[in-house]
């Protein structure tokens, strides 16, 4: 597979367009968000695959060859895993099209690795049943401090890499952080993947003891109204199985839109 360069992403572009699910992959296409893209041939690829720093692969491509599959194993063997071991990671995932030919071969010829797929669903949000959601929320514990605050979209540890561009050590995203008593209890934000009016959405309530108190809700109540004002629109991603997320994105007002396999590969076999 070969790297291209930044001026040259747009060459991908159109294997990503229309799926909502590849709004993150498009963010790196378009500047949005860090990330490589790798390519089986520079002028008419048949394999894409769109890195997203820190976060997952896109892959798009039909598997027409033997050498697509040699290109694709050296690929994970050569490019993925050491940059995984530089930086500790244990794991990483792929996010593809529901094809038998790919299932077969990341789980049938992909000996060095172990795989395990899942799946993966993205949901938009119904405006009108968001409207009915902020009326009927009440926040049970009080004083709350709910503010807006700014985040980096990328780790300071990823700073170091040759391949994060010194413009995105310096991007903010936007997000919400809920405290209790001075401590930090539930942080909402948009993870930084935004392609036209349209970004992702990240929350996350830390200790255990303070989920299903509904600080989550709030959170995200609060960050949607903010970027709507702004006529930014949410996306929720979440796996079948995280029953707990898919509750919250019903309760917010999202409906499913789209579904889509996940290959979480193991480097510890």
């Amino acid at each position: 597979m070969l790297e291209l360069q930044a001026n040259q992403f747009n060459v991908v572009e159109s294997f990503f367009m229309n799926k909502k699910s590849c709004i993150p992959a498009l963010s790196v296409i378009y500047g949005n968000y860090p990330g490589r893209v790798f390519v089986d041939d520079e002028q008419t690829p048949q394999i894409v695959i769109v890195w997203a720093t820190g976060r997952w692969m896109y892959l798009e491509g039909s598997l027409s060859t033997e050498n697509n599959k040699v290109d694709v194993s050296r690929f994970l063997q050569h490019i993925v895993m050491p940059d995984c071991k530089q930086r500790n990671e244990k794991w990483f995932e792929i996010y593809t099209s529901d094809d038998e030919a790919w299932n077969y071969f990341f789980e049938k010829e992909i000996a060095f690795l172990k795989v395990n797929k899942h799946y993966e669903s993205v949901y938009a949000l119904n405006l009108n049943k968001f409207a009915q959601v902020k009326r009927q929320v009440n926040v049970v514990e009080e004083p709350l401090k709910i503010n807006l605050v700014h985040f980096d979209i990328l780790p300071q540890s990823f700073y170091a890499f040759p391949y994060v561009r010194d413009e995105f050590k310096a991007k903010k995203c936007i997000g919400v952080e809920v405290k209790k008593d001075n401590q930090l209890i539930t942080v909402c934000k948009n993870n930084g993947f935004i392609v036209g009016n349209e970004y992702f959405i990240d929350v996350d309530t830390f200790a255990k003891e303070e989920r299903g108190k509904g600080y989550a809700t709030v959170a995200a109540i609060r960050l949607m109204d903010h970027l709507l004002e702004q006529q930014m629109y949410p996306l929720w991603e979440t796996t079948h199985e995280n029953i707990p997320s898919h509750k919250l994105a019903v309760r917010l007002g999202f409906e499913k839109v789209e579904n889509y396999p996940v290959y979480s590969f193991n480097l510890e076999i």
